[in-house]
């Protein structure tokens, strides 16, 4: 079950579908020093908003990329004119080092295979192009099994092990330059839901249909102590 499909996620996590909206994408676009012109691909553009974001402030050729077919069609209505490909990252169309720059914002950690999910941004990205990175993470790895054993369509089933992420990067010609710690965009996330739910148990039950126990689910959730980071890295 996608969950970013539901209603009651996009009510708490916005246009963006993530902790803190464009704010971490502006900080790294602007950090990467993209040109006029240069192509970037939107892993898991969602709504599109990001798009959106970019082409009114930047002179980017963006597209989008999006396995939900119903997300993928939102974004082609927010950005007419703009290529929205409904595709796994996993498996991609695209030619190799087709982007200057590739966004995975709360992409990634749904991937069922993060490793081939790499390994295909690394093929359709040019040499010395940029890898901008923002999810969510485990402190404590002890619990990503259970996490992984729930049929929940949202960045929590696959939290990042940081070190694992790293080593990915790097077995694929990415030097990570920038990682930082934004768990104030997470922890703001979760006072909204609970002002507006009463508490996260009541969400997850609400946004899935009860198809989840929430309870369980939120206890794992915070013996597994999450962070969401922000990690730009650069192709070799």
């Amino acid at each position: 079950m996608n969950l970013y499909e539901s209603g009651a996620m996009q009510k708490v996590l916005g246009e963006t579908l993530r902790p803190g909206g464009t704010e971490l994408t502006k900080r790294a676009l602007e950090y990467c020093r993209f040109k006029s012109g240069d192509r970037i691909l939107d892993l898991g553009c969602g709504t599109g908003a990001t798009i959106k974001c970019i082409n009114d402030f930047y002179d980017f050729h963006v597209t989008g990329l999006d396995i939900s077919e119903k997300l993928a069609a939102q974004a082609g209505r927010l950005n007419p004119g703009v290529d929205i490909v409904v595709a796994s990252a996993e498996n991609t169309t695209f030619e190799n080092s087709a982007f200057d720059g590739v966004l995975a914002e709360c992409t990634l950690s749904l991937m069922d295979n993060l490793e081939k999910s790499i390994e295909e941004i690394n093929r359709i990205t040019r040499r010395k192009g940029w890898l901008i990175i923002s999810d969510v993470y485990v402190k404590n790895t002890e619990y990503m099994d259970e996490l992984k054993k729930l049929s929940v369509g949202t960045c929590l089933k696959r939290p990042h092990d940081l070190k694992n992420l790293r080593e990915l990067l790097n077995r694929n010609r990415f030097n990570m330059l920038i990682l930082e710690e934004h768990d104030n965009l997470l922890l703001q996330l979760l006072a909204d839901i609970i002002f507006e739910y009463g508490s996260m148990d009541k969400f997850w039950e609400y946004a899935s249909g009860s198809s989840i126990d929430g309870k369980s689910f939120q206890n794992i959730l915070k013996k597994s102590k999450l962070g969401y980071f922000l990690l730009i890295a650069c192709k070799e």
